[in-house]
């Protein structure tokens, strides 16, 4: 069940990506995460992201053996879980896809390590990446 105000806050953000031409966002977890949907989590060498399609219900890209945990948190938005001999960028992309977003302008949040992007530009070479800090301001997310 969805808690006010992530929802509210998540659709402010999807407003912003349709006025500023983004098809989607990936978050990883810090500021940003807390403050969309309330999930703090601590980064690793596994990939946990947030993605925002501009339309439609946020996803979530975990490792499995986080699955217990993360879902204690989160509070809405489909969970999408990968095995350590999976790569968590497949999971995203298929996510995307599933969201009717397999191009476009994705929004990565400042913050996203290299290791991230470099593992959806290989696995997702058709977007176009692009910093999230316009759209993230533009939505009120602070620290963006």
């Amino acid at each position: 069940m969805a808690t006010a105000p992530y929802p509210n806050r998540v659709n402010k953000l999807q407003q912003a990506m349709r006025d500023l031409g983004f098809a989607a966002l990936v978050i990883e977890p810090g500021p940003a995460m807390l403050q969309l949907t309330g999930v703090r989590w601590g980064r690793s060498e596994r990939a946990f992201l947030l993605v925002i399609p501009r339309t439609g219900e946020p996803g979530w890209v975990l490792p499995a053996f986080e699955e217990k945990r993360a879902r204690e948190m989160i509070r809405f938005g489909e969970v999408r879980l990968w095995q350590e001999d999976e790569s968590p960028f497949t999971r995203t992309v298929q996510l995307l896809t599933a969201r009717a977003v397999p191009s476009g302008r994705l929004g990565l949040e400042d913050t996203v390590r290299f290791f991230v992007f470099d593992g959806l530009r290989h696995e997702a070479p058709g977007f176009e990446y692009a910093s999230a800090t316009e759209v993230l301001k533009a939505a009120g997310v602070q620290g963006a």
